[in-house]
């Protein structure tokens, strides 16, 4: 993947469509490898997940940007706790959840990194509500690891 560059909201916009379809790209190979009905369903989730973050940069407004209301999201830090799993066709339910959960940990940790590098106020917004959605997905996920494994006990 190329590296991105503060220089223009479009750049930027650009270089963001391209990380979300590889992450698309990422779990619709999960979901096409995975064997289990259930995780496959979950894969397919996260696939619709990227694509509606794709879509939303795609019609990004630079001018538009002030209207983005950026809330605070907890983060349960599940995931500081659990090791990266590879992906294999008979990845469980708690395996596919650590993927998922890494990955968008992964991704909210690049987009923060580049918000605080870039000087121009729109194409730091841009970073900031990126990374915002990355841990709205990660607390969904740390969500579910909480209600479906650690409930468990």
């Amino acid at each position: 993947m190329s590296t991105v560059s503060c220089r223009s909201f479009d750049d930027i916009v650009n270089f963001a469509i391209r990380k979300e379809e590889g992450a698309m790209d990422f779990y619709q190979k999960c979901l096409e490898r995975a064997r289990n009905p259930g995780i496959k369903e979950f894969f397919k989730e996260m696939v619709e997940e990227e694509r509606k973050h794709r879509d939303m940069l795609k019609g990004l407004d630079p001018y538009g940007l002030d209207e983005f209301k950026l809330e605070r999201v907890e983060n349960l830090k599940i995931s500081d706790y659990l090791v990266d799993v590879p992906f294999t066709e008979d990845i469980t339910y708690q395996e596919a959840l650590t993927v998922a959960m890494k990955k968008e940990e992964k991704a909210y940790a690049f987009y923060s990194a580049w918000q605080t590098k870039c000087m121009h106020e729109k194409t730091a917004k841009v970073f900031e509500i990126l990374a915002q959605e990355e841990m709205k997905h990660k607390r969904r996920i740390e969500t579910m690891y909480d209600e479906d494994i650690l409930s468990w006990d």
